[in-house]
């Protein structure tokens, strides 16, 4: 599911002319709590973990870049978000994956405990159907109606 969009300006550039790493990892952070707060009716998320961090391709400036988000695991207090950032080119209407991870998100109340996930089922089923039209699209094959 496409949860947002952000171009890379000449400021978030590092030395070697593409988006500095550490920027993207925490713009990946930021939208893991958004898909998080988007799938519940909890208040606060913190980062658990991240996982299989990888940097597929470099991101130069100017460059249009997607986050999609696929919930992985729903656990009590915690859920897995796989990201999956792509660039994307609106001349040509093309994408390039640049960086994928796996992010573990927790609820927890305003002591910083953690809380049960108070699930938006509606959210879930909807993301759901949009992973599944994603990778549809991506094998160029039609989704049932």
């Amino acid at each position: 599911m496409l949860i947002s969009r952000d171009q890379v300006l000449d400021q978030d550039i590092g030395l070697h002319g593409a988006l500095f790493g550490g920027g993207m990892m925490a713009r990946m952070d930021k939208v893991a709590g958004i898909t998080a707060s988007l799938m519940s009716r909890n208040r606060r998320f913190v980062t658990l973990k991240v996982s299989e961090l990888i940097f597929h391709s470099p991101v130069l400036p100017g460059e249009i870049i997607e986050f999609y988000a696929t919930i992985t695991h729903q656990g009590r207090t915690s859920l897995t978000i796989q990201l999956e950032v792509q660039v994307y080119a609106p001349v040509t209407d093309s994408h390039r994956a640049v960086t994928s991870g796996a992010f573990v998100m927790v609820a927890v109340d305003e002591a910083a405990r953690p809380e049960a996930i108070l699930w938006k089922q509606e959210a879930l089923e909807e993301a759901n159907r949009a992973h599944v039209d994603r990778e549809a699209r991506q094998r160029g094959q039609a989704t049932p109606g």
